[in-house]
């Protein structure tokens, strides 16, 4: 087997504030911090970033496949227990993916989210 070769790097620094680090991928920063503050926050560039890769590799999957599709929007939500102990690991209790589509058909739309889940 080949061996892998890099696809994305991003890393993350602290910056001697609790709960605020800056981001950055290739020449873009950014600050993330935990829920509440002013910047936005871990679980929402986990969402962003999961809606980010939907609607570019679908959009991608549809010009490839000759499907017609206008726009869309993609919606994503992560939802914990707060009730539930805490353990060791911090885990989403579900993550709910809502996909939204102009200009195409029914059966395209179930097409381009199906293949999407599947690569």
């Amino acid at each position: 087997m080949a061996e892998p070769a890099l696809a994305y790097q991003a890393s993350c620094y602290s910056i001697g504030v609790a709960g605020r680090s800056v981001c950055n991928a290739r020449n873009h920063h950014w600050v993330a911090e935990n829920t509440g503050g002013e910047a936005v926050g871990a679980g929402e560039l986990f969402c962003a970033s999961i809606a980010a890769c939907a609607v570019n590799m679908v959009e991608t999957i549809a010009s490839t496949e000759k499907r017609a599709l206008d726009g869309m929007e993609v919606n994503v939500a992560a939802y914990r227990d707060f009730d539930k102990p805490g353990g060791d690991l911090s885990l989403y209790d579900e993550v709910r993916i809502n996909f939204q589509m102009w200009g195409v058909s029914d059966d395209d739309a179930r097409f381009l989210v199906k293949t999407w889940k599947q690569r």
